[in-house]
């Protein structure tokens, strides 16, 4: 029975380290989780920076080639009045001479051709413009599209920061619940287990039986191993008569309560074997210890 109760005081101790690695652990968790909101907090953050960025870079891009737009257009319309211009003069030289006709339709059409060739310069322009604005657009709507992914990466952190921090309040309790169960195991668990295994009836009483064997057996011992010393200077012979215990095997005797005791079954062990064998043994060993009065001590759990 003495090596039935060692091997439930190992299991508890060895509950109880168990218990101080989980605690370990749990705060190591609860470390890695806040360094894991900084670092997602820092990535958003750095984002947002680079988007804003690229997106006034664009809109002022943007904005110079409408300038330029603008300004073409204004030329055009300046071309537009001289050749109105060339045309009028055209009409007013028929009316002053063939020669100052020819002159007249000489220049026409030098400024005809000078303003065709500026209005293809222009449209060759106007073409490169629309190009550009249209590659600028696509690279504006690509932004928004990145913008547009950012926000959605940004919220899927944020639920993710929102999943940590559950986990990390979740894995707080958790700790906190350890802790208790660790304080009450170790003063008060304990104290109950030892205690509800040396103060059973049953084992009191067998003990008390093999101590009662034990004293008998060494008592005759040496009372036989003296009766071998003295007979030999006497020539009548002592026997163990006087000795209480005469006739009695009492090697046998202290044997048999030996091997009562090893096989000795305990009720209140029983329960507790029962508990710690529960995933949920603390709470269990609650149950099993909360009759017990504060003015009784760490006195043993249900004695049998």
């Amino acid at each position: 029975m003495l090596v039935g109760g060692s091997i439930i005081a190992n299991a508890v101790m060895e509950d109880y380290n168990a218990l101080a690695r989980r605690e370990e652990e749990t705060i190591r968790l609860r470390a890695e989780a806040e360094a894991m909101v900084r670092t997602l907090a820092k990535l958003l953050s750095d984002e947002r920076k680079l988007w804003k960025e690229s997106y006034a870079r664009e809109n002022k891009k943007l904005f110079r080639v409408r300038q330029e737009l603008n300004n073409l257009k204004a030329a055009n319309a300046v071309l537009v009045k001289e050749k109105a211009a060339a045309e009028a003069a055209g009409k007013e030289a028929e009316t002053r001479g063939a020669t100052a006709l020819k002159e007249a339709e000489a220049r026409a059409a030098k400024l005809l051709a000078d303003a065709d060739a500026n209005r293809t310069k222009l449209s060759k322009v106007v073409e490169e413009l629309q190009a550009e604005v249209q590659s600028r657009v696509t690279i504006l709507e690509e932004v928004i599209s990145r913008a547009t992914e950012a926000e959605a990466r940004e919220m899927q952190a944020e639920e993710r920061a929102r999943q940590v921090e559950e986990v990390r309040d979740g894995l707080t309790t958790s700790l906190g619940q350890v802790t208790a169960d660790h304080a009450w195991m170790r003063e008060h668990a304990i104290g109950h287990i030892m205690e509800s295994i040396l103060d059973a009836p049953k084992n009191t009483t067998a003990v008390a039986e093999m101590n009662e064997r034990a004293h008998q057996a060494g008592f005759k011992a040496g009372y036989n191993k003296c009766l071998s010393d003295v007979n030999p200077f006497f020539t009548s012979r002592f026997t163990d008569e006087r000795s209480g215990f005469p006739g009695v095997d009492t090697e046998a005797t202290y044997d048999a309560a030996l091997d009562a005791y090893n096989k000795l079954s305990i009720p209140a062990l029983d329960d507790i074997e029962k508990c710690l064998g529960a995933e949920d043994y603390v709470d269990r060993l609650h149950k099993l210890f909360e009759p017990l009065k504060e003015d009784e001590g760490t006195s043993g759990a249900k004695a049998d």
